[in-house]
């Protein structure tokens, strides 16, 4: 049982990294210019599928987690209007901001929310702190980076976050 188990999850991951080549090969021309939002993170945890750590189930992560201690400030990664603040499900706080060509970005587990819907803000503006809030096991930023609702692969994005990755 544990052999087919590992083969599902094997075969689960192949095609889990597929669907990331064939975002890796995807034009981000259309990008707004991107600032980090923290300031030297460490990742802990990558996008596509892995086992949760609190709900002990394989899943697909859509982001990437940044670990930096509790209460650094969290930067906006582009000008946009924040469209959502507020607490909402395992994302603990988190902060969706709307940006041109249908990006959004996501951070969630904040600590702090310092922006409010219909707020505009531009690139490095401060917009929260990390904290551990909803499902987390540690304060940390989850970074998320959609095109038109469909998650892409932060590290795509930001790819010398890669060389501070832990796994």
């Amino acid at each position: 049982m544990k052999r087919i188990v590992f083969l599902i999850g094997a075969i689960i991951l192949l095609i889990s990294n597929s669907f990331a080549a064939e975002l890796s090969s995807a034009s981000y021309s259309h990008l707004p210019a991107l600032v980090y939002p923290i300031v030297k993170p460490k990742v802990t945890s990558k996008f596509g599928l892995r086992k949760h750590p609190i709900l002990r189930v394989v899943k697909h992560h859509s982001g990437i987690d940044l670990a930096v201690p509790k209460g650094s400030l969290v930067r906006a990664v582009a000008d946009g209007v924040v469209v959502f603040s507020d607490p909402f499900k395992g994302y603990g706080n988190l902060i969706v901001i709307q940006h041109k060509n249908g990006y959004t970005s996501h951070y969630g587990h904040l600590e702090k929310i310092l922006v409010y819907p219909g707020k505009k803000v531009s690139a490095g503006e401060i917009i929260g702190t990390v904290g551990s809030t909803g499902l987390a096991t540690g304060p940390h930023l989850h970074l998320e980076i959609r095109k038109n609702g469909k998650p892409l692969n932060p590290l795509l994005i930001f790819p010398s976050l890669t060389s501070k990755s832990k796994g």
